[in-house]
């Protein structure tokens, strides 16, 4: 589940490790100097994209039928629009990387460290969309229950109804002759 401290923490790092950047760049120093900050942008950005992701899954979901269950998804939807925001802000944060990439003719590097960047989430995306779908099979699930419930719930109602009329009719036939 999502933790908003380490998320939190997650964004303050990768808002740091920017600056850190930039500054290191503004003072002459090559982009390959600055390998254990951009690591961590990396690492933060991974973990606000994946605490995105989760409440993405958390959306698809069914609602819980225990309470304790149901609280802790509503509280993981509540951080949706904090965990967006982050999410934009990273994304540019690392518009600034790539253009600094630019500068220094280093868009090389830039390209392979997105490459495995891609290939690290790629391989987390895989999970996260077979629990997403999972979720929404559930959700499917659910909703078609209750559908044949209702439609079940109609037609005996309707069998009710008609029973009912037939024997008003019946009496008012028996009692009439």
């Amino acid at each position: 589940m999502i933790d908003p401290v380490t998320i939190g923490a997650a964004f303050a790092v990768a808002k740091t490790s920017v600056a850190f950047v930039k500054e290191a760049i503004n003072m002459g120093k090559e982009i390959r100097d600055c390998y254990g900050e951009l690591s961590k942008f990396f690492t933060a950005q991974g973990q606000i994209e994946k605490a995105a992701k989760q409440v993405e899954a958390a959306k698809a979901a069914a609602k819980p039928d225990d309470p304790k269950e149901a609280a802790a998804q509503e509280s993981v939807l509540s951080q949706a629009f904090t965990i967006v925001m982050q999410r934009k802000q990273a994304r540019e944060f690392e518009r600034e990387l790539r253009d600094m990439f630019a500068l220094k003719g280093e868009m090389d590097l830039y390209a392979e460290l997105c490459a495995e960047r891609d290939r690290i989430s790629g391989e987390q995306d895989e999970a996260n969309r077979e629990a997403i779908r999972k979720a929404r099979l559930a959700k499917d699930r659910a909703a078609r229950k209750k559908e044949e419930f209702e439609q079940a719930l109609m037609t005996v109602g309707i069998f009710v109804f008609l029973g009912i009329g037939g024997i008003i009719v019946f009496v008012a036939i028996y009692f009439r002759g």
